[in-house]
Parts: structure tokens; sequence; C-alpha cells
């Protein structure tokens, strides 16, 4: 292919040069010159050349202006660490049994004697499927140590008390004893829950109706709509806009991998939702940190000690299944007794916590409850 045919496949409407115009061209060409034959030559070569360059050149352009433009950059969404928390579980497979077993840890964070230590409970709930099964509920198991590494030194300084008392010497509070052991435990047997879950911060939901949440946007925000209702009916006098970031709590209950996706979702588009970023949560577990935009809360002065606590609530996500790991209280202000960022309190959804084909029993040593 000469460049006479790349222009004419480049400009296939061009019209043809009539032949007066192509006589001219050839008397030129024929005609003698003003240079020797060699010279003349040579320059033929650089005036052809260069016409082959001008053309390939505004071929070249023309191809250009016909080729589709790059895609523009899509700028990231707010909160996308949700959004792709949701797309990498929403097609993990379901996990099913007779019985969802649920663990959790509460932890509070108290100063006594110039160090810090860590007072825990254990709460045990196993939930039925079939609605006339009644709960099984054991708590207790508590326990108390020093937080850190630093805290325990400070501790030992002091020679190893067996009892501290978290308040100063003039207030009037309860001893805690110190011991890694777990206190007894209590359990007691609900045979009016009915199948509904323990955690009632949503609505009194079961667990038929947990299994038939919808996952589309609007009939998810529909459904929760029906719980505010019921809420606000009772004196509950929030908006459902306030409400809404306490559907986070069923984060932490047997939803299918989807059903989870959808309500992440629905949460990481709510205006007060922000992302705050990759921690470690109480258990030592990596976690994504969220603030949902649920309320805070101020903490009053508390005998000899002055300021008022902030109290800021986080979510911490599993980032491989989307499930709540655990919800911490962090100061969200620096008084004499607390810094703000520390962790004052805890909950923590236990590693045994799972779905089980294994009936319910009480452990062994473990008083019930009237």
């Amino acid at each position: 292919m000469d460049e006479l045919d790349l222009l004419d496949r480049a400009l296939p409407d061009a019209r043809p040069p009539s032949p007066e115009v192509i006589a001219r061209a050839r008397a030129r060409l024929a005609g003698p010159g003003h240079f020797p034959a060699r010279r003349r030559t040579w320059m033929w070569m650089v005036t052809a050349a260069a016409a082959t360059a001008a053309i390939v050149t505004l071929v070249a352009s023309l191809v250009a202006q016909l080729a589709p433009a790059p895609p523009a950059a899509v700028a990231p969404k707010r909160n996308q660490a949700l959004y792709d928390l949701a797309d990498r579980i929403e097609r993990l497979p379901a996990t099913s049994g007779a019985y969802w077993r649920q663990v959790t840890i509460d932890g509070d964070y108290l100063r006594a004697d110039g160090f810090t230590f860590l007072q825990t409970g254990r709460l045990e709930v196993w939930q039925s499927r079939d609605p006339a099964d009644p709960m099984l509920l054991m708590s207790g198991w508590s326990a108390a140590r020093p937080a850190t590494p630093a805290d325990e030194r400070a501790w030992r300084a002091l020679g190893s008390p067996r009892r501290v008392k978290p308040c100063g010497k003039s207030e009037r509070c309860g001893y805690v004893t110190l011991t890694e052991q777990p206190e007894q435990c209590t359990y007691t047997w609900d045979a009016a829950a009915g199948g509904t879950l323990a955690d009632r911060s949503v609505g009194r939901i079961t667990m038929a109706e947990l299994a038939a949440f919808p996952t589309d946007q609007n009939a998810l925000m529909a459904k929760l709509r029906t719980y505010h209702q019921i809420w606000y009916k009772n004196g509950f006098k929030q908006s459902f806009e306030e409400f809404l970031p306490t559907a986070a709590n069923l984060l932490a209950e047997p939803l299918r991998p989807d059903q989870r996706a959808a309500l992440i979702r629905l949460l990481a588009g709510l205006p007060a939702t922000k992302v705050v970023g990759t921690v470690t949560d109480p258990l030592r577990r990596p976690a994504l940190s969220v603030d949902f935009g649920g309320p805070g809360y101020t903490v009053l002065n508390v005998g000899q000690r002055t300021g008022k606590l902030r109290m800021e609530p986080r979510t911490l996500l599993d980032p491989g299944t989307g499930a709540m790991l655990s919800t911490v209280n962090y100061a969200g202000n620096t008084v004499d007794w607390a810094t703000k960022g520390d962790p004052l309190s805890f909950r923590a959804t236990a590693p045994e916590t799972s779905w089980t084909t294994q009936r319910p029993a009480p452990p062994k040593g473990c008083a019930r409850r009237k």
C-alpha cells in the first residue's frame, strides 16, 4: 500500500482530482528543472518522504479522533470500604443448624489505685429454630485482671492486692477481686421467648422473621420502618433516621451472607455513617471500625472524679464475613480519669458463636436462677 492508497482509505468520501489537475502535476514532474538530475532526484525523494509523513500524520490524527475516549476515572463512593466488604461477602456460603449459639464477652476498663484493670463477664445464649423450644441463657463467668503489662507492673508494685476499689477512698462502691478464675455461672430457661432473639434493640424479631429479611434495599428499608413504628407507638420518640443506626446490631445475629451484605450497603448510605479504619478488636482480631452515627452519651461526675466524659461508640466488623465482632465505647474527650481515644467498655462476640446441631445444656456447677 502506498501513501495515496492510505489517504484514499482514510478519506473514502473525498472527491478524486480532476484530469486537468493530474495533467499539470505530471507536466511539472516531467519538465526540466533548475537542479541537476541527481539533485532533482534527491529533492523529489525528500519531497515524497515529507508528503508521506504529512499524510501518515493526518491519518493518525483522524484515527485518534474516531477512537473512543478513555473512560474517565470513577471517584470512589463515600464509605467505599463498606461497599467492598458487602461485595466480598454477598456470595459466601450460608451456614445453618438447629440452634444458634451466641457467646458474648462484656468488658469494663476501671481505675483503682493508679492502675487500670479489665473486668469481664460472659453471656451465652442458645436459640432454637423451633419457637416451642425454650431459650437457654447463661451469664456470669466474670474475671478481673490488670489491663496492660504496664498496669500489671503498677499492680505488682502495690503488692499485688487481690481486692481493689474502683473509686476514691471516701466513695461508696464495692470491692472487685482480681482473679483469672471465672466465678460460678447462673442460667435460666426462657420458655416464653417464643423464638424471639435475645437482643431486642431493633425489635422483637423471631428467628423465622430474621430468616425472611429481604435483600432488596427498598424492601429492607420498609421492613425496618415497621419495627420503628412499633417502637414509636410504645413511646420511643426518635425519628426513623435516628433509629436506623440501631439496625447495625443485627450484624451480630444469624443473618445469611446476602442479607448481611444488603444491610451493610443500607447502613453505608446513611448520612452519619463513617468508616474509621482498620483496628484490632478487644479479642485481638483484625476489624473494620465504623461509626454508624448512633447516639453517644455522657458519663456524669462520679464521686471525686471531675469532668463530664463523652462516650463514642464504634462497631467493629469482621473483614471476612461482615459480622459484628465487637462494639466498643471510646472516650470522646479527656478528663482527669480518662484520656480521649481510650477504650472504656466493650461487648465482643466470642469465636464460639455459630450454628450448631448440639442440644443446649447448662454446664456442671452452673446454678439455675428462679
